[in-house]
């Protein structure tokens, strides 16, 4: 490892650590400062001289979000959000600047998903009212601040490393006491074994198969099928350093009892509880605060068995990354104007929002290309005999396409230059590239017989 990611890994850390001492903090000024306190300190640590990208970020995105009508805040503030990160933070050498660093693109990122949602959440929150008047945290909404911008973007919660969650839920961290009524520990120790475990594998498996080993002439010497199994340990690296990342997330966010609700609300990653005047009545009865349920699931990032087990890439990419998925979804998919390009719009801002590196667009936005294929396999899944030989087969197909989909489009996130992309794509002849296609033709040639044949068997 190198000093800064060694770093980067001790702060993630202290700052679980610091959970414990954060959840003491009972006063709601106090902690709300401390929160952002610690947030701009760690980032400070990070980025150096590059925290000026989010102090000006954030500071005319409060001024949009505090100041504008609620008829404009929400466009602007996702507009000028996604125009600073990408041609302002990411063009610094256009304009005579130094590149930023990697940590703090990733806390602009964060911040940009923050800020391009927060206009959304109030204006829905302004329509909530006016059939649920009584709701503090939507009347608290009603007349947000500026400061109130600033400490939600700049809260040690998921600064680092995410995950995105909308404003209530930062609201209720500062304000109510779910977290007293939970074992926060717990939970978060079992995602620490796991971190843990993965590390061993991604330190052992990155040694012996490191990914930049593809661009060697000694590797161009290797048999065919060598060059072609390389994507699978290089899959497993990406996958466990992925793995630890956002588990790692959950842990500070969890120690802090930030995401905590009620299971009866319903949360979702990402969203919280689905009901959410169910929460409020909860959070100001303090006995029946004692009877409910807790969990964690508003800020759970990645359900990592679940995309182990996904036989669809559908399925898979919705587990992986939970809370940006929800971003995504309720941000551009659900609201962009033209129906059919929805799909393709959301992955494109997705692979823009990681960066401009060619191998964004070979791992995200090529996905677009290969869901025609999988959608194709997936009919013939199910239109088989439930508990069928033929589904079973169906399915272990659709799992082994899903997982050499993945591994070979994820060389895409490793090499990212386009340079370093063809040599190791050239290195095994296109073979994924081409075997799409063919699984494409050949799908839609046996389309006809296959689901007729299937249908007259029910009938």
């Amino acid at each position: 490892m190198m000093l800064d990611d060694i770093i980067y890994v001790g702060l993630l850390i202290g700052l679980i650590g610091f959970g414990n001492y954060f959840r003491s903090i009972k006063n709601p000024f106090n902690k709300q400062w401390i929160s952002t306190g610690v947030g701009f300190f760690v980032s400070l640590i990070v980025s150096g001289w590059d925290i000026l990208h989010p102090i000006i970020m954030t500071i005319i995105c409060a001024v949009i979000i505090s100041q504008l009508s609620p008829r404009n805040r929400h466009t602007t503030s996702f507009f000028f959000s996604f125009f600073y990160l990408l041609i302002i933070s990411r063009l610094t050498e256009w304009y005579g600047l130094p590149e930023i660093s990697t940590h703090t693109n990733l806390i602009l990122m964060l911040m940009t998903l923050k800020y391009g949602a927060m206009g959304f959440e109030l204006n829905a929150a302004l329509e909530e009212l006016k059939t649920n008047p009584d709701i503090q945290c939507y009347k608290a909404m009603k007349n947000i601040s500026f400061l109130d911008v600033v400490h939600y973007g700049w809260s040690y919660m998921g600064i680092l490393t995410g995950p995105f969650y909308r404003y209530r839920t930062y609201y209720d961290c500062i304000n109510r006491k779910f977290s007293d009524y939970i074992e926060c520990w717990e939970p978060t120790l079992y995602k620490l074994k796991f971190i843990g475990v993965s590390t061993v594998i991604f330190l052992l498996a990155n040694h012996i198969y490191p990914n930049y080993y593809v661009l060697t002439e000694e590797f161009q010497e290797r048999p065919f099928w060598y060059r072609l199994w390389y994507i699978y340990p290089s899959f497993l690296i990406f996958r466990t350093r992925l793995y630890i990342g956002m588990m790692f997330s959950e842990c500070v966010c969890q120690m802090a009892g930030l995401g905590v609700y009620p299971v009866s609300s319903e949360p979702r990653s990402g969203l919280g509880p689905k009901d959410y005047k169910l929460a409020e009545q909860i959070a100001l009865n303090p006995e029946k605060i004692k009877e409910e349920k807790m969990d964690f699931e508003t800020v759970y990032n990645i359900d990592l068995w679940g995309v182990e087990k996904s036989y669809l890439v559908r399925t898979a990419m919705k587990r992986w990354n939970i809370t940006v998925q929800y971003w995504m979804a309720n941000y551009v998919y659900k609201v962009f104007p033209w129906r059919n390009l929805r799909a393709a719009a959301t992955f494109f801002v997705s692979t823009i929002w990681h960066g401009y590196a060619f191998g964004y667009f070979v791992g995200i936005f090529s996905v677009v290309l290969f869901l025609p294929i999988e959608d194709t396999y997936v009919k013939f899944y199910t239109q088989s005999k439930e508990n069928s030989l033929t589904r079973k087969g169906w399915w272990y197909f659709l799992w082994l396409l899903r997982f050499n989909c993945m591994a070979y489009l994820s060389f895409g996130f490793q090499l990212l230059n386009f340079g370093s992309i063809y040599i190791y794509y050239k290195s095994v002849y296109f073979v994924g590239h081409i075997l799409a296609v063919l699984l494409y033709i050949i799908g839609r040639t046996l389309k006809p017989y296959l689901i007729t044949k299937t249908e007259s068997q029910k009938l």
